[in-house]
């Protein structure tokens, strides 16, 4: 080819490689984007689940003592959280303002309003991210090995 042609050709090749640039960058920017919303809709699933068993437990209790002995154990539950820790207790018992105003929310008490039950959550997911560098809802994502049956 001549150099004429090697030059036209250069151009286009340049032009080329920017597209495959801007699409590459596109894409990742669109993974990252998908990849946050997946997570904050994971997180959001996560929440209602936590929202329920605390619900559905002080639903169940005659007293607010009763109402926390019940979501605490609903909150073990839906962790897998077995047998005593004190790490586990320390987070149960900074939760504990929640499930407070989740039972006065279930109790019909004038205290106990969505807002107020989502702020509680809100200022108790923001203090455990804070001491733990991770979100709460991560403790949703323990993997449990699946263990072979035997028969013998």
């Amino acid at each position: 080819m001549s150099a004429v042609a090697d030059a036209l050709v250069a151009e286009f090749e340049v032009a080329a490689r920017a597209a495959q640039q801007a699409e590459e960058g596109l894409r990742k920017k669109m993974a990252e984007e998908v990849a946050g919303l997946e997570r904050r809709r994971a997180f959001a699933f996560r929440r209602t689940r936590l929202i329920r068993a605390l619900a559905v437990s002080a639903q169940a209790a005659e007293t607010e003592e009763a109402a926390a002995v019940a979501q605490r154990r609903a909150v073990r539950e839906e962790l897998g959280w077995i047998g005593e820790s004190t790490a586990h207790d320390a987070i149960l018992d900074q939760m504990q303002p929640v499930g407070r105003v989740v039972w006065q929310c279930a109790c019909g008490a004038e205290e106990g309003t969505p807002a107020a039950v989502n702020a509680e959550l809100e200022a108790f997911e923001a203090r455990f991210e804070t001491a733990h560098g991770k979100s709460f809802y991560a403790l949703f994502d323990q993997y449990y090995p699946e263990v072979p049956v035997v028969d013998f």
